[in-house]
């Protein structure tokens, strides 16, 4: 019970944080954004309501790869999106009440008693299948790159500069789908099977062909992803306590802000206050923002286009993108990708697939799978899905059917 609390007490503690960056920070040097400050007592007092019902699916320990998912939930959607609230009149509160209930949602779909996927039959020999199909992937991305011509590139600040060419380059027809997939997938089953194993200089070799996949896609994820499986698997594998999380989140943010106000270095925060937490946040709104007033998709560009006419002359994110009157790509979750589609009733449906899809990991792992290594299998496709894909894109161009049926390959009774 006290950890319990200790741990509803870390995640307050990152709200103020985040609120104090946002203010002194954020909303101070890109108001030209949209991150405004108007604060508003009734706005501000629903923001911390809506905060507090959300405590009603936090998790504060991960025994199934679900408890993860509603952490992480609340962490990077539900608190920016209150913090956003709470300090913007202008700002409805629709897409926070919204994500809440999206959650809770899928809580119970989750937990529902009636689903259950616990009969599926373990595969003999399946990581072995799973080992050889990683290597053929990551052995040709590593010779395909070489040949394709693209530029190298390891400074972080210069990846926009070179990924647009390198993409145009290596990712001729399918190899836009299975170059993501073996840098966000195969690669990291790869290291997270070394480390399962204890083969640390084998874990080695493949995270520096981690940073040559970055090197050539100039993509920062691609880095940064092998440092979060280490971080799941040296933590998860102790204890099976989350109070971590969020006192990590909270110091990333306390360097954020002492760069800023002892160096007066605006870059680290603009990398992770400002667009690892409002950026998607701030879309969020938009997203709702433009359509409330506009025509919603219902899948016209993807699942459905050969039924019906897409209503837009551009992709849905570049159009959010004119909408804010720049010429860029405004990807963003399922949350905003669902109100898109069909409004409240798309979130709707998102979440029901979602939580099905959870339930279904939670089922064919337990017991079967560490879930250090269920977790870092699937990290990366349910974070792309909460702040920066659409559900069906989740599932194919970032290979989250893939990470299934690997879990499904791998899993062992011994």
């Amino acid at each position: 019970t006290n950890y319990r609390y200790l741990f509803f007490l870390s995640l307050i503690v990152f709200r103020f944080l985040l609120e104090f960056s946002y203010v002194g920070i954020v909303s101070q040097k890109y108001s030209y954004a949209g991150f405004e400050l108007n604060f508003g007592v009734i706005n501000y007092i629903t923001s911390w309501i809506f905060f507090f019902i959300s405590f009603l699916f936090v998790k504060d320990h991960v025994y199934k790869v679900s408890d993860y998912f509603f952490t992480i939930a609340f962490i990077f959607v539900i608190v920016p999106l209150a913090v956003l609230y709470g300090y913007d009149l202008g700002r409805s509160v629709l897409p926070l009440i919204t994500a809440v209930f999206s959650f809770m949602f899928i809580k119970f779909i989750v937990e529902f008693r009636y689903v259950s996927f616990k009969k599926v039959p373990t595969i003999k020999n399946g990581l072995n299948y799973v080992i050889v199909i990683c290597l053929l992937f990551v052995t040709f991305l590593v010779v395909w790159y070489y040949l394709s011509g693209v530029v190298y590139n390891l400074n972080l600040k210069k990846v926009y500069d070179y990924r647009e060419n390198n993409f145009k380059l290596s990712s001729l027809g399918v190899l836009a789908y299975t170059n993501i997939w073996t840098f966000k997938i195969f690669n990291m089953v790869l290291f997270a099977i070394a480390l399962y194993f204890k083969r640390y200089f084998l874990s080695f070799l493949v995270f520096l062909v981690q940073v040559y996949f970055f090197a050539a896609s100039a993509n920062k994820g691609v880095l940064f992803t092998p440092f979060m499986i280490l971080g799941v698997w040296f933590y998860l594998r102790r204890t099976s306590g989350l109070l971590a999380l969020p006192i990590a989140m909270s110091s990333l943010i306390l360097v954020t802000l002492f760069t800023f106000y002892i160096f007066n270095d605006i870059w680290v925060s603009s990398l992770f206050s400002r667009r690892l937490f409002f950026v998607p946040a701030h879309l969020t709104y938009v997203y709702f923002d433009f359509f409330n007033s506009n025509p919603y998709v219902y899948w016209s560009n993807s699942l459905l286009s050969s039924f019906s006419n897409y209503p837009y002359d551009t992709s849905l994110a570049h159009m959010i993108g004119r909408y804010l009157g720049k010429d860029m790509s405004a990807n963003n979750g399922f949350i905003a990708l669902g109100y898109a589609h069909a409004g409240l009733y798309g979130v709707f449906l998102y979440s029901l697939i979602i939580g099905v899809i959870l339930r279904f990991i939670n089922d064919v792992t337990y017991k079967l799978i560490p879930i250090w290594f269920a977790v870092a299998l699937t990290i990366v496709p349910l974070k792309k899905l909460l702040t920066s894909s659409d559900l069906f894109t989740t599932m194919l161009t970032h290979g989250f059917i893939v990470a299934l049926i690997i879990l499904l390959l791998v899993r062992s009774n011994r």
